[in-house]
């Protein structure tokens, strides 16, 4: 396994990879500093073009005869409202942090109050749980804005597709060619003759593999958390609640949301959950290119074979989350790139049971690397046998 590191950081691959990994951290940094600082005018159309995005999706509503499609666009329009209120409040209060904050307590009370004379069991849960965070923040006296840009914002923001990308990427540069160059290059054959098992060979090179991307992707994230709230002096926010985990009670194979048994999560908590999104995603996409490399000889192959079905899964993932067999839709939770995939946090009043706890998630991608990693081995050595 030390060879197999050693071989990788030696590589011109593995330097591509970390230029690549620290300008794309400092472009992100850079875009989302611009975006959160931008001008009062730039604000005001945002408002009104979400606005009008929130018209359109009421349009559709109005139209659409199938109950899952509804449930969907109202999901949209509800998360649309309270971006936009969010907004206005940014734009009305934002010399004013505990005044912000005050006044979106009171506007999830209200819609709370709403929620419970419609019946609307999701929007009851978002509403009411997000004016307990705001009121427990009110009581600690942290006056935090979780949108400021800091370390902490900057390490969850990651859950957004973003570490997806930069995970899926390294593991194209480190293992596509991490087998298949083996072949290329003839040195399968002397493999062959070493006193190794041929398991082995496979098992070093998948957590060379792992230990490689988690280095770049882990590493490098942290060092820009610790710079960002050096800079802002936030790591006093460590305990401010941010988000939530729902506990929620089974009736068959249907799943039921308890408002009143809510876990409510800090900063801390939230940002060590985004690390173990990370680390599963790592375990499940490093197997997933070494079983294509494996496979092919070519390391081109390798990766535009690897690709493809993560396109594919990233595609239909939306389109998966509507079918009407639960097991199906389990495909939709391979390569979880969004940390709210992994815990969830909010539900509609009657749900499939696959979206009940984390586990299912975890768990699935943990069987998912641990088949790649097999159908390696198993390959590699069919493969050593006709050399």
């Amino acid at each position: 396994m030390y060879t197999e590191i050693q071989k990788i950081i030696k590589s011109k691959k593995f330097f591509i990879a970390l230029i690549i990994t620290i300008g794309f951290n400092l472009f992100y940094c850079w875009f989302v500093y611009n975006y959160e600082n931008k001008s009062v005018e730039s604000t005001k159309q945002y408002i009104a073009d979400t606005e009008k995005q929130i018209k359109e999706l009421q349009q559709k509503l109005k139209k659409e005869k199938d109950d899952i499609k509804k449930r969907l666009y109202q999901e949209q329009i509800d998360e649309l409202n309270r971006i936009v209120q969010k907004e206005k409040l940014k734009l009305q209060y934002g010399s004013n942090p505990k005044k912000e904050m005050e006044e979106k307590a009171r506007y999830y009370k209200m819609r709370y109050e709403i929620s419970k004379k419609t019946g609307d069991y999701k929007e009851l849960e978002i509403n009411k749980v997000n004016y307990e965070i705001l009121n427990e923040n009110i009581k600690k006296k942290k006056y935090y804005n979780v949108g400021q840009f800091d370390g902490w914002s900057y390490l969850l923001s990651q859950s957004y597709g973003i570490a997806f990308f930069i995970i899926v990427v390294l593991a194209l540069l480190i293992g596509s060619g991490i087998v298949s160059d083996e072949y290329k290059e003839g040195t399968a054959k002397i493999l062959k003759t070493m006193p190794v098992k041929r398991s082995n060979i496979i098992l070093s090179k998948f957590i060379a593999t792992v230990l490689t991307i988690s280095a770049l992707v882990i590493g490098i994230q942290v060092v820009f958390f610790i710079v960002l709230n050096l800079m802002t002096n936030s790591f006093k926010y460590y305990d401010v609640y941010c988000n939530w985990i729902s506990k929620y009670k089974m009736v068959g194979f249907k799943v039921y949301p308890v408002s009143d048994g809510v876990k409510l999560l800090n900063l801390l908590e939230c940002s060590l959950l985004q690390l173990l999104t990370e680390i599963i995603l790592i375990l499940a996409i490093s197997g997933a290119i070494i079983f294509f490399s494996t496979i092919f000889e070519n390391g081109a192959f390798a990766s535009i074979s690897f690709f493809a079905i993560i396109i594919a899964i990233s595609i239909f993932r939306q389109k998966i989350l509507i079918l009407k067999r639960p097991i199906l839709k389990l495909l939709s939770l391979i390569f979880p790139w969004e940390l709210s995939m992994v815990y969830t946090n909010s539900l509609p009043g009657e749900i499939e049971w696959i979206y009940a706890s984390f586990y299912i998630v975890i768990g699935l991608n943990l069987l998912m690397t641990v088949i790649f990693v097999l159908a390696s081995m198993k390959i590699f050595e069919h493969r050593e046998k006709v050399l």
